[in-house]
This record gives C-alpha cells, sequence and structure tokens, in this order.
C-alpha cells in the first residue's frame, strides 16, 4: 500500500494545533489527508478539537492513564497506528514523552527521524526539507528527509495554531489496540516543584541567572516582572544547580523554547544552551555589568550595569510614569 498523507501526535492539545498549522502548510495543494491521533484515557476533547481546526480523520485511542505516560507503551500504539493508516509524513511534538517516543517510534519502522525542527517545507518529489540545530544549538543544519514514512518531531511554539474551519468535514474513529502490559512498573512517584504559571504562554519574561548573588533577592526581579505583567523564569544555573526556581520554569536547550513579546535577561551571561530557548523572543533587554556578555549580542537593548542598581532605579520610574 502506497504511503500518503500526514500524521500528527501529541498528548498536547495546543501543541496539535500547532502541528495542524505545520501539516496544512506541507500538504499545500496536493491535498493529503491529515490523521489526528488521539491518545489516552478521555481523548475524546482532542478529537472534537482537532476535527475543528482543519484535521480529515481522527483516530482516537483509548489507554489507561498508566500508558499516557509511557512512551514505550505510546510509541508502540503509534506504530499500530502506523500500520493501519500509512502515513507519508509522522509530526510529532517535541515535548519530553513526545521526544523519547519518536525516538523508540523511528527505531521500531526504521525511518528517518528529524528532532526539534525549525522550519519544514515540502520540495521535489515530495520531499521534506527541515532547518534544526546542531550542535547545542550553535549551527542550523539544513537537511532533506527522504522516503516513507519519515518523521519530524516539532518543539512547542514553534508555530501559530491552526485557525478553525467553518464547515469541518472530518471524521472521527476509534482504533482498536493490541497493547501488550508496560514493561516497566511504576512504583511511586514524587511531584517536583512546578511554577504557577506556564513560561511558554508568557507575553512577557523576566529571567534570571548567575547575576542573582541571593535566593531571597529574587524577590526583586519578580517586582520587576509584576511591574511589566510578566512572569519570572530562569536559566539551567538557577533551575538545576542551586534550585531558587522550579525546573519548569528554564529557559534554554535543556528546557523551555519561549517566544515572548518581552524577555528580560538579567544576569544571564548568554551561553548558546540559553539563547537557544528564547532567541525568538521579538524584543530582548539584556541586563549584566558585563559588557562582553554574549547576551548582548542577541539583545535589541542592552543595560551595561548592575542589576541590583539598574532594576530599582527602573521599577521607580514605572511608578511615576504611572502616577503622571
Amino acid at each position: 500500500m502506497d504511503a500518503t498523507g500526514i500524521l500528527i501526535f501529541s498528548e498536547d492539545q495546543d501543541l496539535v494545533l500547532e502541528l495542524l498549522t505545520v501539516a496544512l502548510s506541507l500538504r499545500g495543494d496536493a491535498n493529503d489527508p491529515i490523521f489526528v491521533a488521539a491518545i489516552g484515557e478521555a481523548p475524546q476533547a482532542m478529537a472534537e478539537t482537532s476535527l475543528a481546526h482543519g484535521a480529515d480523520e481522527i483516530l482516537v485511542v483509548k489507554t489507561s492513564a498508566e500508558i499516557e505516560s509511557d512512551a514505550g507503551q505510546m510509541a508502540a500504539i503509534l506504530h499500530e497506528v502506523v500500520e493501519k493508516v500509512h502515513p507519508a509524513t509522522i509530526l510529532v511534538g517535541a515535548t519530553r514523552l513526545g521526544a523519547d517516543t519518536v525516538a523508540r517510534l523511528a527505531q521500531k519502522l526504521k525511518a528517518p527521524c528529524a528532532s526539534d525542527c525549525m522550519t519544514l517545507k515540502r520540495i521535489a518529489d515530495g520531499e521534506i526539507e527541515i532547518t534544526r540545530r546542531v550542535y547545542g544549538g550553535r549551527f542550523v543544519a539544513l537537511q532533506v528527509l527522504e522516503g516513507s514514512p519519515r518523521i519530524a518531531s516539532i518543539p512547542p511554539n514553534r508555530f501559530a495554531k491552526a485557525n478553525p474551519v467553518q464547515a469541518p468535514k472530518a471524521s472521527i474513529k476509534e482504533v482498536p489496540i493490541t497493547s501488550s502490559p508496560p514493561r516497566v512498573r511504576i512504583l511511586g512517584a514524587a511531584q517536583r516543584v512546578r511554577s504557577a504559571v506556564d513560561v511558554t504562554k508568557a507575553e512577557v519574561i523576566v529571567a534570571a541567572g548567575r547575576g542573582v548573588k541571593k535566593r531571597e533577592d529574587l524577590a526583586l526581579l519578580n517586582g520587576l516582572a509584576d511591574t511589566l505583567g510578566g512572569v519570572l523564569a530562569g536559566s539551567r544555573p538557577l533551575t538545576g544547580d542551586v534550585d531558587w526556581l522550579p525546573v519548569d520554569s528554564r529557559i534554554g536547550l535543556s528546557g523551555q523554547t519561549v517566544k515572548p513579546n518581552l524577555y528580560v535577561a538579567c544576569g544571564i551571561s548568554g551561553q548558546i544552551e540559553h539563547i537557544v530557548g528564547m532567541k525568538d523572543s521579538r524584543t530582548v533587554v539584556a541586563i549584566n555589568s558585563d559588557a562582553k556578555a554574549p547576551i548582548h549580542a542577541e539583545a535589541d537593548y542592552s543595560v551595561v550595569g548592575d542589576l541590583y542598581e539598574f532594576v530599582p532605579a527602573f521599577m521607580e520610574a514605572c511608578a511615576r510614569a504611572r502616577q503622571s
């Protein structure tokens, strides 16, 4: 059977809508079918939302909550779905679960796979041209995915969400899956400290780095975030080395990728690990006392000075401006 169409999977509904945008652009005038795999304990909401945003067929797979977080099981389920619909292209959201799942799926299918794609474009013979960061984000590689099925993973917030369609024509079909018992049994789980807000959805982000001397000093930057109507995030040292901030507020290659309208980097040197996660911010302000810090090269506005002097003065100026 000839491979045709595009299959989408992510456990994150917002990311599914972003993948739909990519699928619709790759389809172009070819009118290839777009499938969405809605997998989970309660997949109906995702199925209905996908239907309303341009998918052609929703493949519903009901599983237990235990399987939902098991990348090995998810890869096995997706493998069965692929065998049923034979897509030419598979798009997977590069969440923590998705990244693990897509690697396992590619191995099962013996298929070419490109991770964390920045752009995707259909070229001659239906092949997919992609760009992605390599060598720790230092370079951008232009690559071509040949053959089918071919697989690409796409990080959150890279593309806009698909718009609703006025007259959805998609069908929803429940797919029976013969899943085997999990090979890994979870004996217990401890909840990690999480941020009160999702930094990936914030329009304004104030990010703290090594320039912050004490944990108590984060209150100053929290105040700046409140003044600007934003949220507080951090670089790897503050979210991993000393755990002053929740790990899900980490911006960078090992954390979140964000695209806010305003990104204020406070005391962050600007190593490539961090830059990869905030490079697409619309406006970047860097506050760092080191004039040679790499973050200044990424900034639209640079403040070469002590954040402990600048931030209080700036907040005071904002307060005066609001009163006038």
